[in-house]
């Protein structure tokens, strides 16, 4: 409640400093309309507008004469018109680099303010035009000063009209534009138009905030309409940093990457992780193909660390933002519900800042080891007024492609002296060819032994997704406000499922006087889902991957008879389920309720001395229900006869809170020195509880109650709190703006570490070079091609802490089916970890060339994490090992950035951006004291590999737990049975990894074509190298459903010979069935190459000019044909994602099982303003 009461205080504050301003816009704009149009009716849409705004803001209000009472010691100009603004209706117009000038001190009461501009302005060369309450401030030469009027006089003078707009077709509102070397000009108004009356061969200057200067020659013109063109080098110069700091990017030491929001999300992406996907160097993002919402794995440069510890930090707005994730999918079931980063709306975001490794994040402490992802979302500006914007898109996906299967042959057995026969006695796919004779199928029925349809694809929905948002904003010379609502439904291709959100986003800001403003934001969201797709061997994907082509899916849909409550092809058994029985057997559903936002305090000591305080916040509850209504696999005829029904809730609790000071001060002390400096310090505090339970046998079945159950069979409760105190530092000095160097000191108190530990120093130093502007300083610049040319360095350590409660081993109560019985961990926690410490170093070179057409930043990175938290073995009782520090990876690559303009004429522009970015991640050393060489990562031990590290060896192993046997020559050694050998020893696998699941390159490309208001932009995401087990085919292969199982010897009676020695090392003669050869491969057979080329991103729009809206209440209107994920132009996979994973773990990312089939999104995506 408090903090809508202070939003809506602010949004009166804006009103009020409104009200009389849009008053006056509106008399303004009615003389403009009264002189250009005889038709009364035929009003411009930004008339209406300003109709519209002045009834919503009607109060009495007239015009005056100012009355001002200014009390001021040696100001600066920009202070004096702010005491104007605050006092009168008046708006001004001036170069920004006025706002700095020295003024005389000035006294007055009840003062015009012409009298007050004219105390103010003496002697110091700028002139003053009023006009409807608009003062134009200029700077004016000497002889301009005392000759203009002479020249008005002299030479005969001509009106000059036009319009401005920018590269779009959008009107630009406010250009100034002046009669070169006079004071004469004009201001555009809403609808871009100008009109100003100047000499005979005048020079017409025009120029605009962030938009190229451009100089026309009135000669015997009266229409002068002008195209303005965005200036990059003004638009590039200032970027996010650590603590929301604003820098300009040609001054910092270290690789910070920025997207705007319209390279963001060009696509309408619901979810900002996905959105994010192949747009920035360095950031590797691995997204779950098990539903709406899935799990991301987000790493940047690399993974680092043997605890599995990789995800960045993220930062919304200043506020740090738990991006937690709750997935349970295991091997045999579960559900991945995706990461809670999904609960942010992208259509929020104005920019989002990837601050890459320690060097960028450093003052953001321990959590910020692994990069930081800063999202600064979206405020109410001046520039822009008051505004009301709808976006939406609607996009439809359907299933593309599917595990690739033979279609040759149907259910049945191979003979064991060879031979097919079809037999609905056994769950294989070996009998005989699919000839279309009749046969008598599972369910009594006769018909034709033939393929029906691809189960695949038969069986899913065509997904829909609807987004919604509405924003209205705005802004003054002092405050701003904005507040957006946004709804967005989405039903999954898997059948039954659903993901929808809510966000309600208010932020808002002002400045009470010269010396105070503040700023607060809040953000409300809820994402609720139903009918997840269930994991693993249990779930309806992994069915259907093992179903005959004879099999109609459609006589499936019938699950239940009245003699039993679950029938199916086969079975059912524990193993092999009816996918539609798995459908209403299993149901899921989650809600999380989110809350985070921040209010703010600054106090302005002077204009280069501020002190800010912040209080942030962020909490979420997010409830989970899953139900079963039982297998039903043990011939149950009535659903009352089922006793394995269960249903389990759990609720979790996360809260946040972080209190932050900060003292800042930025100063030019001489001509050529600069100097900057913070100081700060912040608290924060973490709250964790969760609480569940689970009951079974229900009394009366499909009814889910707590007390309407047979058993209790969990109940717990669990919860955990941490702290850091933290103090840091930074000072930034620059030198003729093209040196600066950067040093910044924390120090962290954590609670997660023993106190004699707890403590962690850690510095980083950052130097730019901006070497273009040395030369030019030096009066030997570069050549006239190269624009800019700027080399960095920097260096620096973060601290790593450890989860909470790893210090001691205490024990713990769970139920286990009613009975309570203590449980303790059976690893051994250890009371001396110390953090675990990155050091890193980093060089850079950015270049431009060609006036900003062509450009690069090129970046080489080397760190090395030790004192790493890891298990090693430990005595008895602990065989789950000990916690120790030990480890050391390092991290070493190269980035590159290239961004170009090919051609850029009146009407086309071709830009083509591409990232790079190549990791290395080195295992230097495990615990040779512990005499620990190689270790796994945690993972499900149902999956036959392992994922981990080797001393010596590159991060992320892939290990089979069963490897062939092999002699001397690597041929595979054959049994007298005609069977391969296998070998299970943990070392001999260990030392043979499989492949690893580090990439080479990840790298994209996204080309963009623009023709008048067309845009055509496509993003391109690719992978080369890194390797993958596709156990879905595995398991598929096994069934003789893969397409590999289609060479399975029918010309010699379904016998083959598996390839290989016989011990005594001669080559294997003995057949065997092809069930049995099939049967035999090793995971080594299923490790496919993960790289990839995919058509990401496809966008199609059209932005409607201005002139096409005048008869409209639209300031703007932009519709785009949108699409996502088309298509792989590349991969190795057989059919599936080479993408993989279940959720953010190593090891899942080595692994495709039972994920969704590869979908592709069309849609349509329409942006309005008013």
């Amino acid at each position: 409640m408090f903090f809508i009461t202070y939003l809506l205080y602010i949004w009166f504050l804006i009103v009020q400093k409104n009200k009389n301003r849009l008053n006056n816009n509106l008399m303004y704009n009615l003389k403009k309309a009264g002189m250009r149009s005889k038709n009364s009716c035929k009003c411009s849409k930004k008339l209406l507008r300003a109709l519209l705004l002045s009834a919503f803001f009607a109060t009495p209000s007239q015009f005056a004469l100012a009355q001002l009472n200014i009390a001021l010691s040696n100001p600066q100009l920009g202070t004096v018109i702010k005491q104007i603004q605050s006092q009168s209706q008046y708006e001004f117009f001036y170069d920004d680099d006025l706002t700095d000038l020295p003024v005389p001190s000035i006294n007055v009461k009840d003062a015009s303010v012409e009298e007050v501009l004219n105390v103010a302005l003496a002697g110091k060369g700028i002139n003053y035009r009023i006009d409807e309450n608009v003062v134009y401030l200029s700077k004016a030469s000497a002889s301009s000063v005392s000759t203009s009027s002479t020249k008005a006089a002299q030479q005969q003078t001509k009106t000059i009209t036009g319009r401005i707009v920018d590269a779009k077709g959008e009107a630009l509102i406010g250009v100034t534009v002046i009669e070169k070397g006079t004071t004469n000009g004009a201001i555009t108004d809403f609808d871009g138009n100008y009109s100003l009356s100047v000499a005979d061969g005048a020079i017409l200057q025009y120029s605009y905030v962030g938009y190229q200067t451009i100089e026309m020659s009135v000669t015997d013109k009266t229409v002068i309409d002008i195209t303005m063109k965005e200036d990059t080098e003004v638009l590039d110069e200032v970027v996010v940093t650590a603590l929301g700091i604003k820098r300009e990017k040609k001054m910092l030491g270290y690789a910070v990457q920025e997207l705007k929001s319209d390279e963001l999300n060009k696509t309408g992406d619901p979810s900002v992780t996905s959105a994010l996907q192949g747009k920035v160097a360095g950031l590797q993002m691995n997204t779950s193909a098990t539903g709406l919402g899935g799990s991301t794995k987000i790493t940047i440069r690399g993974n680092s660390s043997l605890s599995d510890n990789n995800q960045p930090l993220w930062i919304v707005d200043g506020v740090p933002f738990s991006d937690n994730n709750t997935s349970d999918a295991s091997f045999y079931g579960g559900v991945d519900r995706g990461g809670s980063a999904m609960d942010i709306n992208p259509d929020d975001i104005e920019s989002i800042s990837v601050l890459k490794g320690p060097n960028a994040a450093a003052l953001y402490g321990s959590r910020a080891g692994n990069g930081v992802i800063l999202v600064t979302t979206k405020k109410g500006s001046k520039k822009d007024g008051f505004g009301i914007r709808y976006t939406g898109n609607f996009t439809w996906s359907s299933v593309a492609e599917t595990l690739e299967q033979q279609e040759r042959y149907g259910q049945g057995q191979i003979n064991a002296n060879g031979g097919a026969s079809y037999t609905k006695e056994t769950s294989g796919s070996w009998g005989p060819v699919l000839d279309g004779s009749p046969f008598e199928a599972w369910n009594g029925e006769t018909y034709a032994y033939s393929k029906y349809g691809n189960k695949l694809k038969d069986y899913f929905d065509t997904g829909f997704s609807q987004n919604h948002n509405v924003s209205i904003s705005n802004g003054t010379e002092t405050s701003h406000f904005r507040a957006s609502f946004g709804a967005s439904d989405s039903k999954g291709v898997f059948p039954n499922e659903k993901l929808n959100r809510i966000n309600i986003d208010l932020n808002a800001g002002t400045e009470l006087n010269k010396w105070m403003s503040i700023d607060g934001k809040i953000s409300l969201s809820r994402t609720k889902a139903e009918d997840r797709p269930e994991y693993g061997t249990y779930g309806a994907i992994n069915q259907l991957m093992g179903i005959p082509h004879n099999v109609r899916l459609d006589d499936l849909k019938q699950y239940s008879t009245d003699d039993a409550v679950h029938v199916n092809w086969y079975g059912p058994s524990a193993e092999i389920r009816n996918p539609y029985y798995v459908l209403h057997q299993r149901h899921n559903s989650d809600e999380r309720w989110r809350a985070f936002g921040y209010y703010s305090t600054k106090i302005n000591f002077t204009d280069w001395l501020h002190l800010s305080a912040k209080y942030a916040f962020d909490y979420y509850r997010t409830r989970v229900q899953n139900t079963n209504a039982g297998d039903a696999y043990n011939n149950e005829t009535v659903p009352s006869a089922i006793t394995d029904d269960k249903m389990d809730r759990g609720e979790e609790n996360f809260f946040e809170s972080n209190a932050e000071f900060i003292l800042m001060g930025d100063r030019q002390l001489t001509e050529n020195f600069r100097l900057g400096f913070t100081l700060g310090s912040n608290f924060m505090y973490q709250k964790f509880e969760s609480l569940s339970a689970g009951v079974g046998n229900m009394l009366t079945k499909g009814e889910w109650m707590f007390n309407a159950a047979n058993l209790l069979r969990t109940a717990a409760e669990t919860g955990k709190e941490r702290a850091m105190n933290s103090v840091f530092g930074s000072v930034q000095m620059a030198w003729k703006e093209y040196l600066s160097l950067d040093l910044t000191a924390r120090n962290d108190w954590s609670s997660t570490l023993p106190k004699q530990n707890n403590s962690f120093f850690y510095p980083s130093a950052n130097l730019s070079f901006v070497f273009s502007d040395f030369m030019k300083s030096i009066d030997k610049p570069l050549p006239s091609w190269v624009t800019f040319a700027k080399l960095r360095l920097s260096a620096a350590q973060v601290g790593k802490d450890t989860e909470p409660y790893q210090l001691y081993n205490t024990y713990a109560y769970k139920f286990d089916n009613g009975i309570l019985t203590p449980d303790k961990s059976n690893v051994k926690l250890n009371d001396n970890l110390k953090p675990e410490i990155a050091t890193s170093y980093e060089a850079g070179l950015d270049m431009k060339f060609f006036d900003n057409r062509l450009g690069f930043d090129f970046t080489y990175y080397y760190s090395k994490t030790k004192n790493q938290i890891m298990k090693v073995p430990a005595a008895a009782p602990w065989s789950g090992g000990q916690w120790v520090n030990a480890g050391l990876i390092s991290n070493q690559g190269v980035e590159l950035m290239l961004y170009s303009t090919i051609v850029d004429t009146k009407d086309f522009t071709f830009d083509l951006n591409v990232n790079m970015a190549h990791n290395v991640s080195m295992v230097k050393e495990l615990a040779p004291e512990a005499n620990v060489n190689y270790m796994f990562f945690n993972g499900d031990g149902n999956f036959p590999i392992h994922v981990g590290a080797r001393t010596g060896e590159k991060l992320g192993e892939i290990y089979a737990t069963s490897l062939y046997k092999r002699d001397a020559n690597g041929n595979i050694v054959v049994g007298a049975d005609g069977m391969p050998m296998t070998v299970t020893d943990e070392a001999e696998c260990v030392a043979n990894p499989i492949g690893n699941i580090q990439p080479d390159l990840t790298m994209s490309v996204s080309p963009s074509f623009t023709y008048k208001g067309v845009t055509l932009s496509a993003m391109f995401d690719m992978k080369f190298g890194g390797d993958i087990l596709s156990y879905s085919e595995m398991m598929s292969t096994s069934r003789g459903l893969a397409k590999r199982t289609e060479n399975r010897g029918e010309a010699d009676n379904y016998m083959m010979v598996f390839p290989g020695v016989t011990e005594n090392g001669q080559p294997n003669t003995t057949k065997i069935t092809a069930s049995q050869y099939y049967g035999a491969l090793q995971a080594e057979d299923f490790l496919y190459d993960a790289s990839f080329i995919k058509l990401k991103e496809l966008s199609l729009g059209y932005s409607f000019p201005s002139s096409m809206l005048k008869k409209t209440p639209l300031s703007s209107l932009n519709v785009s044909f949108v699409a996502r994920n088309l298509f792989y132009l590349m991969k190795h996979t057989p059919g599936t994602s080479p993408e993989g994973g279940y959720d953010t773990t190593m090891f899942s990312q080595a692994i495709d099982y039972a994920a969704l089939p590869y979908t592709r999104t069309f849609g349509l995506s329409v942006s309005l303003g008013f």
